[in-house]
């Protein structure tokens, strides 16, 4: 027979551990940002992506005729700017395959990677060697991390 008073320090010594644990990884595993105590948001995780991409100085293009070379990237204002330019420009999750590795399980449950795939239609400006404004349009996909930093 077991005595019931040795069963009480045993919950509360391990049980009480592994039950934080499992919540700790399980809101992890969700997408739970500790940091902001709270889920991020999709417009936030696409902003993310956004500023990722709209930091650059430079970017590599070619123009017909020519061989690529990196011109003066122009900088948005702000993604509302964007946004109001190029409605239909972005999505999470939208379905179909990615340029990026699927999540691992300690990623997830380590908060590295929410399991979202943000993906933009980005419609970026530069000048060319001429000084001229042109327009390179092309797809990225980024994974974000629980709390909107990306992983790649």
């Amino acid at each position: 027979m077991i005595d019931r008073t040795f069963l009480l320090p045993v919950f509360i010594f391990i049980g009480i551990p592994l039950t934080v644990l499992f919540l700790y990884f399980g809101l992890n595993y969700s997408g739970f940002c500790f940091a902001k105590m709270r889920y991020l948001s999709d417009y936030e995780k696409i902003q993310g992506a956004f500023d990722f991409q709209n930091h650059r100085d430079k970017i590599p293009a070619i123009i017909p005729g020519k061989k690529e070379q990196l011109y003066d990237y122009i900088r948005y204002k702000n993604f509302d700017e964007y946004i109001k330019q190029n409605p239909d420009c972005c999505s999470i999750n939208p379905g179909g395959p990615y340029d990026l590795p699927p999540p691992d399980f300690l990623d997830r449950i380590f908060g590295f990677h929410s399991g979202d795939a943000i993906v933009i239609n980005f419609k970026a400006r530069y000048l060319d060697e001429n000084g001229k404004q042109r327009l390179k349009e092309y797809q990225v996909e980024h994974a974000v991390q629980n709390c909107g930093q990306f992983k790649w």
